[in-house]
């Protein structure tokens, strides 16, 4: 941010209102020319700026959109009796993941999530399910990963089932998943008939839903305090994120002054 300050102060003085409509004659045309050479200069320099402004546009757009209908289901997504924590389960962020266990991104960008999770300390991971690669006419092995999930939850190995499937190489397949349910320890018997227990689909309709109603289109996406993370963004994006999640959860909890 510090490297990006004269560039910032130089523009402040030509763009705010007071003082380009009140004190615009104040100012000597000869000042005036250096600081828009200092401005063309320093975003010939460091073109990266506008692109860091035009992503911080688009991100504070895709959260004024979203944030309603975020704000209708939070407190199911986030404290859902009985729902898979991943992470601290006492942390003061939670992170909501909607995801497919079919999806390349969501894989690939696992470890980035679980190392946040875990250098943190204090953040509650609250995995939903979004399984939405499923085609017409072929098997649902989204959805079957989705129901497996759930009813390994029930035998209270969500955990290790969900980073077996993540960490997991190659196409997800049927028989796959009941060789790494048996591997995490599962009675895969039970887990079977639990996939098809109608409360699980119920509840994985429902996901889907409110995914949708929120305005998801594809996965990852991860909601965070009031940002959004669309897709793989990386360590550092959803770091950032859970900072101004905690600055915010910070500013509401702070003693108001009289």
């Amino acid at each position: 941010m510090k490297k990006y300050l004269p560039l910032i102060l130089a523009a402040s003085l030509l763009a705010t209102p007071a003082v380009s409509a009140q004190q615009a004659g104040a100012v000597d045309p000869a000042e005036r020319a250096k600081i828009e050479a200092v401005i063309q200069d320093y975003l010939m320099e460091n073109p990266e700026i506008i692109m860091l402004a035009v992503r911080e546009l688009q991100r504070r757009q895709t959260v004024a959109q979203m944030k309603p209908t975020i704000d209708l289901y939070r407190d199911y997504l986030e404290n859902e009796k009985d729902a898979p924590v991943l992470g601290n389960p006492n942390g003061d962020v939670t992170i909501v993941e909607f995801f497919d266990y079919r999806c390349g991104f969501c894989r690939r960008h696992y470890p980035a999530v679980m190392k946040l999770v875990q250098e943190d300390g204090n953040i509650r991971l609250v995995p939903r399910q979004f399984p939405i690669l499923d085609q017409p006419g072929a098997t649902p092995l989204s959805m079957m990963a989705a129901r497996a999930a759930l009813a390994a939850q029930r035998q209270g190995k969500f955990a290790q089932f969900h980073k077996a499937v993540m960490t997991s190489s190659g196409q997800i397949t049927e028989d796959g998943l009941y060789t790494i349910a048996a591997s995490v320890g599962l009675d895969v018997a039970r887990l079977k008939t639990d996939m098809n227990d109608k409360l699980i689909d119920k509840k994985i309709q429902n996901e889907l839903a409110i995914g949708k109603d929120i305005g998801f289109e594809g996965t990852p996406g991860y909601i965070i305090g009031d940002d959004v993370v669309l897709g793989a963004e990386g360590y550092e994006r959803l770091k950032d994120a859970v900072v101004r999640a905690r600055k915010q959860v910070a500013e509401n909890t702070a003693p108001k002054a009289d």
